[in-house]
């Protein structure tokens, strides 16, 4: 696919972002405090027994079992990027469906304690069910998706044209594939290609291309001032991180600075920085 087509289609996804996370009070999209778009959420960094997202609605997309219609709440911006990225899906050929999205704690706990019964350990437990507070479904950002022909979550989804299309895609509808093959010992859970996890379309770029575990993007990237986050671009997080990656700090280390400076310095700073990287043209 073209450059500019993906370029097209993270503008339209930014526009969704943005009207939807208004709409529903959100943050535009770079915070990694609690309610966060870019919250860390693994095994390390829980989510507490009580949280609920403030707001969900179901996306309007098909799952795979009529059943399902009530497993897949998210966040309104997350739920709008699913619907979109189903479409794009669709014309190119391939049909996606949902099949989990909202998971309380409550349900988390009963799933792994099943699973734990069935493996007998823990820790084997939880490289393939996430224990209660650990799982990122219950932050309403995350859905499991299947195909029309191939309806299990096995990791075997990836071999698949619509898993390969999911994996190459994703990224540009705001998703990460969050556990991918190699990035067990950093994440703590083995690969699932059908777990897709949203973070808004700047740094689900930016994490894709730099081709990183999540936990590895967020280590640099929550060091970062709250308006970069918030306003930084694809092109910038990709320059910015993988510099940092390197250990060089010199460009981060000027956005921080600015922070404390008064808004018009700011600004232009985070634009002046931003084009160093600007390679997307």
């Amino acid at each position: 696919m073209a450059k500019k087509r993906f370029r097209r289609i993270i503008d339209l996804a930014m526009v969704v972002l943005l009207i939807s996370s208004l709409a529903a009070g959100h943050a535009l999209a770079g915070s990694f405090d609690d309610g966060g778009l870019l919250r860390l959420i693994n095994r390390w960094e829980t989510l507490p027994k009580d949280y609920v997202p403030e707001e969900m609605i179901l996306p309007e997309v098909d799952t795979n079992k009529a059943g399902q219609k009530e497993s897949i709440y998210m966040v309104p911006c997350a739920a709008a990027a699913l619907e979109e990225m189903f479409s794009a899906a669709e014309e190119d050929g391939y049909i996606l469906l949902a099949v989990s999205g909202y998971r309380s704690y409550s349900t988390q706990s009963l799933l792994f304690k099943n699973k734990v019964d069935s493996v007998g350990s823990r820790e084997t437990a939880q490289k393939t069910v996430a224990p209660p507070g650990a799982s990122e479904h219950q932050s309403g950002l995350a859905m499991d998706v299947v195909s029309t022909n191939f309806r299990y979550l096995n990791r075997d989804f990836l071999n698949t044209p619509e898993g390969k299309w999911v994996a190459r895609n994703c990224c540009y509808f705001g998703f990460i594939v969050r556990y991918r093959d190699g990035w067990t010992k950093v994440t703590g859970c083995n690969p699932e290609p059908w777990h897709i996890r949203y973070i808004g379309v700047e740094h689900s770029v930016a994490v894709t291309r730099l081709d990183i575990p999540y936990e590895t993007y967020a280590a640099k990237a929550r060091t970062l001032p709250e308006y970069v986050l918030s306003w930084g671009t694809s092109e910038l997080f990709y320059g910015l991180v993988g510099d940092m990656l390197r250990g060089d700090e010199t460009n981060a280390e000027e956005l921080r600075r600015a922070e404390e400076m008064d808004e018009d310095i700011r600004w232009e700073t985070l634009d002046r920085i931003t084009a160093l990287y600007d390679s997307w043209e």
